[in-house]
C-alpha cells in the first residue's frame, strides 16, 4: 500500500497558473502532496474553459494528488476539496455561513469566494483551487458576484497561511476518501449546501430547451450528479452545468 501523502509546498511569486506548475512537477515526477502557491496568475483558468481573476491577493493553489483509486472516483475529490476549503473559511469567517453550489463553489453571502478546478491525466489528479482574500472585481458576466475574505471580517488571513492550513486539510480528506469512499463525502456536502430545496436553473448546454433543464434541486446521486425533480414529479440528472439558484445564490 503506497505511504499517506504529506503536503510539500512550494510558492512561487508569477506564474501562468499554479496548475501548471503542479502538471509540469507531475511529468517530472513528483509525489503526491506536491503544492504549489502562486501569488499572481498570469493565466489562471476555471471550470469550463472560463477565465479565472488572479490578482495579487488571492490564494492560488494547486496540489498534486495520485490517488490510489480507479478513475471512475476522482469525481469524488472535487467535492472532498469543497469541503476542505468550506471548513478553512468557516472557521476564519465564524459571523457568516459559508455554503457550498454544486459541484464545488464556495459561497459566503450571496457572493462566490472560493472556485476549484480538478483536472485528470492518467492516474494523477490536479486540484486548482482559487480564493479571494483581497476584494477582487466580480468577472464581466459572472452570475454571482465576487466577495472576499477580507471583506467577510477575515483581515488577518493571509495566502500563504490559508494555503498550509487548506493544504493539509486535502491530502487527509482525500486519504479518508480513498479509504472511506463517497457516501460520507457526500451527505457532509448535502448538510452544506446552499441550494438543497430550492427551486434551481442549470446551464447545461445539453440537448434541453435553450441548453437548460430547471427543477428542485433534492439530492445529489452515488456518483456526484445532481438530482432535479421537475413541475411533473420527474427527476432528472445532471452532471455538468451551471447552476443558478432562483431567487437566491
Amino acid at each position: 500500500m503506497p505511504a499517506p501523502s504529506r503536503l510539500m509546498l512550494t510558492s512561487v511569486d508569477v506564474a501562468s497558473s499554479s496548475s501548471d506548475l503542479a502538471w509540469q512537477a507531475a511529468v517530472d515526477g513528483a509525489p503526491s502532496g506536491s503544492a504549489y502557491l502562486v501569488g499572481e496568475q498570469t493565466a489562471g483558468r476555471g471550470r469550463r474553459g472560463a477565465a479565472w481573476s488572479s490578482a495579487r491577493g488571492g490564494m492560488y493553489l494547486s496540489v498534486l494528488l495520485r490517488p490510489a483509486i480507479p478513475s471512475q472516483a476522482f469525481f469524488g475529490l472535487s467535492f472532498v476539496a469543497a469541503l476542505a476549503i468550506r471548513a478553512e473559511l468557516a472557521a476564519r469567517l465564524p459571523a457568516h455561513d459559508v455554503m457550498l453550489k454544486w459541484p464545488n463553489d464556495v459561497l459566503v453571502g450571496g457572493g462566490k469566494i472560493c472556485g476549484i478546478l480538478l483536472e485528470a491525466r492518467g492516474d494523477a489528479v490536479v486540484v486548482g483551487t482559487g480564493v479571494n482574500i483581497a476584494p477582487v472585481v466580480s468577472p464581466a458576466g459572472a452570475r454571482l458576484p465576487a466577495i472576499s475574505v477580507h471583506e467577510c471580517g477575515g483581515s488577518d488571513v493571509t495566502p500563504v497561511d490559508l494555503a498550509e492550513h487548506y493544504g493539509r486539510s486535502l491530502v487527509a480528506r482525500v486519504e479518508d476518501y480513498v479509504q472511506r469512499g463517497f457516501a460520507p463525502v457526500r451527505l457532509e456536502w448535502l448538510r452544506h449546501c446552499a441550494h438543497i430545496g430550492g427551486q434551481v436553473r442549470v446551464s447545461t448546454g445539453a440537448n434541453v430547451p435553450d441548453g437548460v433543464t430547471a427543477g428542485m434541486f433534492v439530492d445529489i446521486d452515488a456518483d456526484g450528479a445532481l438530482l432535479l425533480r421537475d413541475d411533473a414529479g420527474h427527476l432528472d440528472r445532471v452532471t455538468t452545468g451551471d447552476v443558478e439558484l432562483m431567487g437566491g445564490p
